[in-house]
């Protein structure tokens, strides 16, 4: 199963990797940690990473850098390096994606937000060349694989991360809808999902909505009418550009959902809401674009009611 989510931290200050830790953990990434060289190096004989985060001089100013030594060997494994360093210069820096390093990360006040986006993009970018190599049988045989650890997956976070990567799968299997990009981020706002609408259905072309937006909601319990809001104002808020959203949700919705999204039908933006049997369709169908019309059919003309 594709889920690229492996975080090797290399850095000699435990507070440091506890930083990052705490960080990439509520993302759904799974992080360990090597102190030194050596245990670097056997972390990376005795498991597959997907993306190291690597310390430019692991003994601090006196080591040299040490770290940055590390790259090509790292790279050789196949994992994204992101070389993280309090003493960033010109020739550093040239010298680390010289060696293969993905992307850099300066020690500083903006550590936290450019850490979370920086092994985003890098994951991204490993999924995408995954899913490129993976034939029609193999998707679907991965769609499934996914779907099956959704519904057995016990930590929360790591569950979201999975129903995310699921959704990406399922849309980018509809013609037109290949170009999806994850947890756009806004001061105000996260967006799980956004979809280019470059269908030549007439179905989907008389939408008028250039984007489509997915909300993804992992939890047991049902969503309520409060978290309908938020995503219909997501929605609205993109210039006029969307007017249709599709809220999926595991643990399905309340009545007060369905109720509150009838209050609704005389604008123009409509969210079609998935529950878990609709995931179940989704995913065991072989014409997901059909099953899709199917579900918005039942959100125009129902009000989402079921």
């Amino acid at each position: 199963m594709i889920t690229p989510g492996n975080v090797l931290v290399v850095d000699d200050e435990q507070a440091f990797f506890e930083t990052y830790r705490d960080i990439l953990v509520p993302e759904g990434y799974r992080v360990e940690w090597a102190r030194d060289r050596e245990s670097a190096v056997a972390k990376l004989q005795e498991s597959t990473w997907d993306i190291v985060v690597l310390d430019q001089r692991l003994k601090g100013e006196a080591g040299g850098d040490t770290g940055i030594d590390l790259v090509s060997t790292i790279v050789f494994t196949g994992a994204k390096v992101i070389v993280a360093t309090g003493y960033a210069d010109p020739a550093m820096i040239e010298r680390a994606f010289r060696d293969g390093a993905y992307d850099y990360l300066e020690k500083n006040t903006m550590l936290r937000t450019l850490l979370r986006l920086k092994v985003r993009n890098a994951a991204e970018a490993i999924r995408e060349r995954r899913l490129g190599t993976l034939d029609a049988k193999e998707r679907e045989r991965e769609i499934r694989s996914l779907w099956g650890a959704v519904q057995t997956e016990a930590d929360r976070n790591r569950k979201g991360k999975l129903l995310e990567d699921l959704m990406v799968l399922v849309f980018k299997t509809v013609p037109g809808f290949m170009h999806v990009d994850t947890r756009r981020k806004s001061p105000d706002e996260e967006i799980d999902l956004v979809i280019r609408n470059e269908s030549t259905d007439a179905f989907w072309s008389r939408e008028r909505s250039q984007y489509l937006v997915v909300e993804c909601k992992n939890w047991s319990k049902p969503v309520g009418p409060d978290e309908l809001v938020v995503f219909r104002n997501k929605i609205g808020n993109r210039g006029g550009r969307c007017h249709l959203g599709f809220f999926i949700a595991v643990g399905g919705f309340t009545d007060g959902f369905h109720s509150h999204a009838a209050t609704f039908r005389k604008d123009d933006i409509l969210v079609v809401s998935m529950g878990r049997n609709d995931l179940e369709e989704l995913v065991n169908e072989t014409d997901r674009n059909e099953v899709l019309k199917k579900l918005h059919a039942r959100a125009a003309m129902a009000g989402n009611g079921h």
